[in-house]
């Protein structure tokens, strides 16, 4: 299973280099220490940052931080890609490239498995207030649902698949 991730990140390099990036950066924000910033490893941590684990505040914000930006760049990225293939059926290779990196965008949004249950494990611990509680439950179980998702090599499956179901889903909305 861990061959299958590291071909699948190595595919989705550009995703996987955002997206170490961008825990990195998160990591230097909530001043959780580093140990070793290689993005792209030849092993679980392909894509991702070795770091200690946070504090309270900063498991939810190391693990949503990223995970939120990849998620709207990937959106913004897929969106008008899978519009003009899926939706419209016009071929060009510029949208061809562009849902590439949507999607590669979109399979590495979410943490490893290890920040999520810290991110939970902080969230429900006797510290937090009830109103945070209640209030991060629904994202904190996504991201631990998509850790899980990206840990078994699910998440490329369920990212094509939204980025082909996008345009109609976004069409029956509009109307």
């Amino acid at each position: 299973m861990v061959t299958l991730y590291e071909i699948i990140k190595f595919l989705t390099f550009p995703g996987a280099l955002l997206k170490g990036f961008l825990e990195h950066l998160f990591c230097r924000i909530y001043k959780v220490p580093v140990e070793y910033s290689d993005y792209m490893q030849r092993n679980e941590l392909c894509g991702h940052t070795e770091h200690l684990l946070a504090p309270h505040k900063g498991s939810f914000g190391i693990c949503f931080g990223p995970h939120i930006i990849m998620l709207l760049l990937g959106l913004a990225i897929t969106f008008p890609a899978s519009v003009n293939l899926f939706y419209f059926g016009t071929f060009s290779w510029l949208s061809v490239i562009l849902l590439y990196v949507g999607v590669s965008f979109l399979v590495n949004c979410f943490p490893l498995v290890e920040d999520a249950l810290n991110m939970w494990d902080e969230l429900f611990s006797g510290a937090s207030k009830t109103v945070s509680k209640v209030c991060l439950a629904v994202p904190a179980a996504v991201m631990y649902a998509g850790a899980y998702l990206e840990r078994y090599c699910v998440s490329l499956l369920t990212s094509l698949a939204f980025a082909y179901a996008l345009p109609f889903i976004i069409g029956w909305i509009v109307g």
